[in-house]
């Protein structure tokens, strides 16, 4: 009788450190922060934390019978467009094919209301998984911001030199498999007078608005980027002929023609143009800058307000 009295005691020790663990999963669970929801090796919902519940905004009726299977769960996401536009079966099919390989997966979702939740998944030793979700929106947001401001002029937000250099490369890159691309190489004609007599904060101003022109001037897939003070260049792709090239710059300086605006001031700037086109005159990106600034040399020592394409000493 002693030892069943034991044996009980034993067991009933057992079954409240099993309460505890079971108290302090719960807990855990519930102030995780962010939704948690846990599957078997059947793919059927065993566990959902209130937070995902809000995070989700899962209906009462969702659940009401139940925790609902991981299939009924894509449905029900895919006909509410938490997957984009498509067919809905197509959605549930082929989230179910990648959620039966019982593999490792992290990824961004965006929901329709705009907010990013990145999503884990993570496999169980002994079958099922646990997936979490948190809300990452002003996390990538702030990501997203600081990229930017890394490959743009902070005053005009155009690209800076390096991401002008990287979209180079890449027009290049198409370049060599057969096509024709062009660089310009922008320079203001008496920009510095107006840093002189009207202070940097008028030099700014028509920079800005010298920006807004050029961005009229070309077509939406064109780079335009602020290389440094009045310097700017455009990088014309997928052109026919050296021609091509010759109708934008000309465009480009009508388009400087008219005064600027400037702290009520009309103020006038004018533009010259050097010209390199690819793959005649190179095949790599500081190629094409050095000899489009050599063709704008020739644009400002022969009168300025004009434009010259590259030409090879004889």
């Amino acid at each position: 009788m002693a030892e069943l009295a034991k044996a009980i005691g034993q067991v009933g020790s057992h079954i409240d450190r099993l309460k505890d663990r079971i108290r302090l999963l719960e807990a855990v669970i519930e102030n995780f922060p962010g939704g948690i929801s846990l599957f078997d090796d059947d793919l059927h919902m065993v566990l959902c934390n209130e937070r995902q519940k809000r995070m989700l905004e899962y209906p009462d009726e969702l659940m009401a019978d139940g925790y609902p299977t991981l299939e009924q769960l894509f449905r029900f996401n895919a006909q509410r467009g938490e997957y984009g536009a498509g067919d809905v079966e197509m959605h549930v099919q082929r989230r179910m094919e990648l959620a039966r390989r019982r593999e490792p997966h992290c990824y961004d979702r965006t929901r329709p209301n705009g907010t990013i939740m990145e999503v884990r998944g993570v496999p169980l030793a002994g079958g099922g998984f646990v997936t979490t979700y948190l809300d990452v929106t002003e996390q990538r947001r702030n990501q997203q911001l600081v990229a930017h401001m890394a490959q743009h002029d902070p005053l005009t937000d155009l690209p800076n030199r390096m991401l002008f250099h990287d979209r180079l490369k890449t027009a290049l890159a198409q370049v060599k498999r057969g096509g024709m691309m062009a660089v310009h190489y922008l320079d203001l004609d008496n920009f510095k007078p107006v840093n002189d007599s009207f202070g940097h904060q008028a030099g700014d101003e028509l920079l800005v608005g010298v920006a807004s022109r050029i961005r009229r001037s070309v077509r939406e897939h064109d780079t335009i980027a602020r290389l440094g003070g009045d310097e700017f260049a455009v990088l014309q792709t997928s052109i026919r002929k050296p021609g091509d090239a010759a109708i934008l710059a000309g465009r480009l300086l009508r388009a400087l023609t008219d005064p600027f605006p400037v702290s009520g001031r009309d103020i006038k700037v004018g533009l010259s143009i050097g010209i390199a086109v690819a793959p005649d005159d190179g095949l790599t990106s500081d190629d094409l800058l050095i000899k489009a600034d050599s063709a704008l040399y020739h644009s400002k020592s022969h009168g300025r307000g004009c434009f010259n394409f590259f030409q090879a000493a004889a």
